[in-house]
């Protein structure tokens, strides 16, 4: 059964690795629209992102916490940035031991090994804005508590919760 209160770190990974995954799926297919006009706008990724947007974003909420409050918003966000281009370099760096890499920046002018390239920093610093303005805080606020059964009352429409009228 579970336990009443703030969701787990493998919750809250979970919830930022499907996010991830996601918003990767989104951004590729604007991306294709933008650059080829492709109107069937197809989104691509790959499993490894999961791994990948899970286990940075969990970094990026420890950074969050134990900056807030102390370090201006500005500055946290280009420590986030900071690290996701680490964190970026490196999982990229892993993978492509194994032939594995999903991605390659070698045709963008600004690419490092191919593995990142700071053509990318505008979007990195919006996406790390919204990861913690939107992502993080509202994962934080996520609680297990009692189950509700309601039920719609024939008739007049009234929501009852465990018998009792709402």
């Amino acid at each position: 059964m579970l336990e009443h209160g703030p969701v787990s770190m493998w919750v809250r990974f979970y919830i930022y690795a499907i996010h991830g995954y996601a918003t990767e799926v989104m951004f590729t297919a604007s991306w294709e629209f933008v650059v080829n006009l492709n109107w069937r706008f197809p989104g691509v990724t790959s499993v490894w992102s999961l791994f990948i947007y899970g286990a940075s974003t969990l970094v990026i909420e420890k950074m969050y916490l134990s900056m807030k409050g102390q370090v201006p918003l500005l500055l946290r966000l280009v420590i986030y940035v900071l690290w996701i281009y680490i964190w970026e370099f490196s999982t990229g760096l892993l993978l492509s031991q194994f032939n594995a890499c999903p991605w390659d920046y070698t045709p963008f002018e600004w690419d490092f090994f191919g593995l990142i390239t700071l053509e990318y920093a505008p979007a990195w610093f919006f996406g790390a804005l919204a990861t913690e303005q939107v992502l993080i805080k509202h994962t934080l606020r996520l609680q297990f508590g009692e189950s509700v059964e309601q039920e719609l009352v024939q008739g007049n429409g009234d929501v009852r919760t465990n018998n009792k009228k709402k």
